[in-house]
Parts: structure tokens; sequence; C-alpha cells
């Protein structure tokens, strides 16, 4: 996702610029003369363009120079040299694969080949040899005359494209998102079989099979790999997918690789609040929730723990979650606000997003998540009141104007205080959220929340580490420069207020 307004950017460049886990479509690689027609996010091809896979693309391998002349190479090198790490959503399919002559297609099916079958992993041929050239362009080995092991022949660019690799540019690589759902046709809803099959081939060519220039690892054997981004927490899903490989590959060994390919792996799910889904359900008598009352942080515990005991080498992120700052009564992601929370006339109520958010960054990372990522940190261009709240996701820290919110300073100020701490310990009493974070032997951090949406406080004694001295930082205040240096007391217990946004209290 680019944005092309630098001067609005320039205060937040890191982020705004490069807001979001970007996602790269085939059509931008692919190129536009491809396509004959169009209908919304539906494309019909020009099929007498031989382009069954990279040496016989005629219009090859472009991330120089790609679709309305985007240059990939210069985007990631810009994003690195200012301290971001990319992780490139490579969604959707080429275009060209598993198409009919004439027929309307999603961009975002299964990229099986023409004429294949989507549950063969041989039949993701075109895909597989795509992969390959992005993670030899942008990962870390390089060619054979540079000391790495890629052939500079296996290399297909577009003419006025320069052959390189190993330009170490990207994190990871997550070759699909959400392709567990049906979206607009079946050909997108990908089965735990049809998964297996299309990650043996995005892998490792399946096995080596395909022949040299095919697959992820064997472009980079060190890169890692991001599971395509599940729409929900479903633990089953990557248990049955996992049989499903060891099953296609179970003579794997023969060929030089591995039965299990899901080593330096991430298990990937989304999964957001959905506070205002709920919200008409659970109302009191005063037409408000009493508790914040959804399964997202039992079902997190449930699913981490799971995974961690069936796939103990895999990092285990959540890549898509948030609130949008729309209300809960207007969408089923909107924000639950607590009495005295002021609403704009867009419906959006910054100090309760900021307030949701961070107490979903924290309850996520306490349920075991390695990585929590935001749906988006950038909001888009209102196009007015009504159609913008149902239509556009708010969940940004910053405002498209570039004003940051709220929200932007409390997430950062977090970050900022948390910095090198590790969690000890996380427990819920009597709906207080308690936190405890450590650092190296020294001073210890407490987290603490309630987790009702009402306007609630209550009295808490805190008990120090007898050393004296004592500091609490009110998240709703980070927006003031003077909230790092937090209100200071000399003594080795106080009493705090605990309200519904978060505080810290360093020990």
């Amino acid at each position: 996702m680019r944005e092309d307004r630098q001067p609005w950017l320039e205060d937040q460049y890191k982020v705004a610029l490069n807001h979001r886990v970007f996602a790269m479509n085939a059509m931008t690689f692919t190129g536009e003369e491809v396509l004959k027609g169009a209908n919304g996010r539906f494309y019909i091809v020009d099929l007498t363009v031989p382009h069954d896979e990279y040496p016989n693309d005629k219009m090859g391998f472009n991330p120089a120079r790609g679709a309305n002349g985007f240059n990939f190479d210069k985007f990631l090198s810009e994003m690195k040299k200012n301290g971001m790490s990319s992780i490139p959503v490579l969604n959707g399919n080429l275009l060209y694969t598993d198409v009919e002559q004439d027929t309307l297609i999603p961009q975002g099916q299964l990229p099986w080949d023409t004429n294949g079958n989507r549950k063969n992993p041989m039949d993701y041929k075109a895909f597989s040899s795509f992969l390959y050239q992005f993670a030899a362009r942008y990962g870390k080995n390089q060619f054979t005359e540079d000391g790495g092991t890629i052939d500079r022949n296996l290399i297909k660019v577009i003419d006025s494209n320069e052959k390189l690799a190993g330009l170490d540019l990207i994190e990871a690589i997550e070759p699909g998102n959400e392709m567990d759902r049906n979206w607009f046709t079946d050909k997108e809803e990908a089965s735990p079989g049809d998964m297996a099959a299309f990650l043996s081939a995005a892998i490792d060519g399946h096995m080596g099979l395909m022949g040299p220039g095919h697959g992820i690892r064997n472009a980079d054997p060190s890169m890692k790999i991001v599971f395509p981004g599940l729409i929900d927490i479903k633990e089953d899903y990557f248990l049955d997918v996992r049989d499903e490989l060891l099953d296609l590959r179970k003579d794997a060994e023969k060929y030089g690789y591995p039965i299990n390919p899901l080593t330096n792996f991430v298990i990937n799910v989304h999964k957001y609040p959905e506070y205002g889904r709920i919200y008409r359900k659970l109302n009191d008598t005063k037409g408000r929730p009493q508790f914040e009352d959804t399964d997202i942080y039992e079902q997190s515990v449930r699913f981490v723990n799971e995974m961690r005991e069936e796939f103990p080498d895999c990092d285990i992120w959540m890549t898509e979650s948030g609130y949008d700052k729309m209300t809960a009564e207007e969408g089923r992601m909107g924000t639950p606000t607590a009495p005295g929370d002021s609403v704009t006339d867009m419906g959006i109520s910054p100090k309760a997003q900021a307030r949701q958010l961070a107490r979903l960054s924290l309850s996520m990372y306490g349920s075991g998540f390695d990585r929590l990522y935001l749906f988006t940190l950038k909001d888009p261009k209102a196009i007015g009141a009504g159609y913008y709240k149902v239509q556009f996701s708010t969940s940004g820290l910053i405002r498209k104007n570039g004003q940051k919110d709220l929200a932007w300073y409390v997430v950062n100020g977090m970050r900022s205080k948390l910095s090198g701490y590790f969690l000890r310990n996380y427990e819920i009493v009597d709906g207080m959220h308690i936190m405890t974070f450590s650092k190296n032997g020294e001073s210890d951090i407490q987290a603490l929340w309630l987790a009702s949406v009402t306007g609630a406080s209550t009295e808490k004694m805190i008990n120090g580490d007898n050393k004296g001295g004592m500091s609490v930082f009110a998240l709703e205040k980070s927006e003031d420069p003077d909230w790092l240096s937090g209100e200071t007391y000399e003594k080795n217990s106080i009493e705090v207020k605990v309200t519904e946004f978060p505080i810290l209290v360093q020990l």
C-alpha cells in the first residue's frame, strides 16, 4: 500500500510512508498490458501472451519498474534505511494462472496453473517460479560468483531491469493472504489439502521436483516464511495442513528435502475483537455491556498454547487486528465507548480507540503471541461521513492529513517504557488486568486496567521493591511531553487509581 503525498508524511516517515505490512499484488509485477478488461476486482486476461512461468513470461519479472512504474527495489531499500523491517504479502494469483478464455477471474484466486489440479503441488509451478525470483532478489543468498548458490542464468527479469540477487531487503515472505475464505468464488478458498499443495510448491518447488528456479527456500534457504494469514483463529486448520503436507512429502528425504518443511516458519492468524458484533447481544438495562465480553483473549490463550505444543520451532503472530475509531454502534469492529468519551461528527472516538488498542496490545502479548500487527496505522481519505464509516477502516494511528491521534502516542509510549522488559506474570482478578514486566533483575513495571467499558475506576495498593521511589504513567496522557517523567513517589507503597485506560507503574 503506497502513499504518494510525501509532504504530508515527512514528520512520521518511518510509519506513515510504509504504513502497513504491505501487500504486492500480482498485477503490480505482471503489468497491466496482460489485461483485456476489468470489472472491479475481476479481470479478463490476454491468453495469447505466453506466460506459463517466468522464463517464458513475455513481460518477465519486473521488480524495478512494475505497474505504474513503481520501483520496489527503491521502496524496500528506503524502508530498510529508515529502520523498518519489510514483510511482503504476495497476495493473489498471477492473473494468467487458472484462467479460462474470456472469463472474469478474481484477482485473489488460488494460483494453480491453467488446466491443473489445485491439490497437486506440481500444478503451482508458475507461482513457485515467481516466488523464487522474488526471494532470490530480496533475500540474503548471493550469486555463485559472489559466494552464494544462485545461478545467474536462473534470474529472469525484463530487459530494463538488472539481474540482482542477495539485496537483503526483506525479513520474511508471506506467500498469500486469507486463502481459507471464499471471498468471491470457490476458486479462492483453500481447503487444508489445497493449502498443503500450495505451500509445498511455494516453499521449495515441491521437494525440488519442479527443477531449478522454483520455491522460496531454493532461492534463500534462510528465508522466514509466514503462513498465509487465516481469517480467524483456527487450530484445526493448521494441524490438518501439516498432516496433508507430511503425506504429500513422505518421499522428500530421497530427494534431499525435509518431509516437514515448517521450519523457520510463522504460524499466522487474523483476529478482531468485533465488539460491535456482540454489542446488541450483551446490553444491560442501560444499553451498554457491563464488560468487554469478547472471546479474543481466551481464544488466543488456547490457540497459542496448542500451537506451541504442536509447532515448537515456529513463531506465532497475529498480523491483523485492531479497533476502528467508529463506535460499536456503527460497526462490528467499532470501538466500545465509555461515558465521557467524546465522539466526533464522523462517529470517531480517538480516546476510546487509543484505550482499546492499548488493552488489545497488552493482552495479546500476554496471551503469548510473539508479534501483534495492527491492521493499519494510517487512515484512508474520507469521502463523506456516512459512506466513510461504512466502507473504510478508520483504525489508524495517523489521520490521512498526517495528524497523529492519541493512539499514536499511546502505542509508542508503551513501546518506549517497556523496551528491554519481559513479561513475568499476567493475571485477571475481579475484572482487573495486572501484567508484571521485569528487566534484568532491575525494576519491575506493572500494567493495570479494568476490563469494563462503563467509565469505572477503583483503587489498588501497589507495593514497591523497598528501594524507594515509584513512578506512575497514565497512558492517556502520553501525548504530553512530560508524560515520560511520570508522577514520582518517594515511598515503597502507594494507592493508585485504576481505570479502563491502562496505567504503567514503575516499581
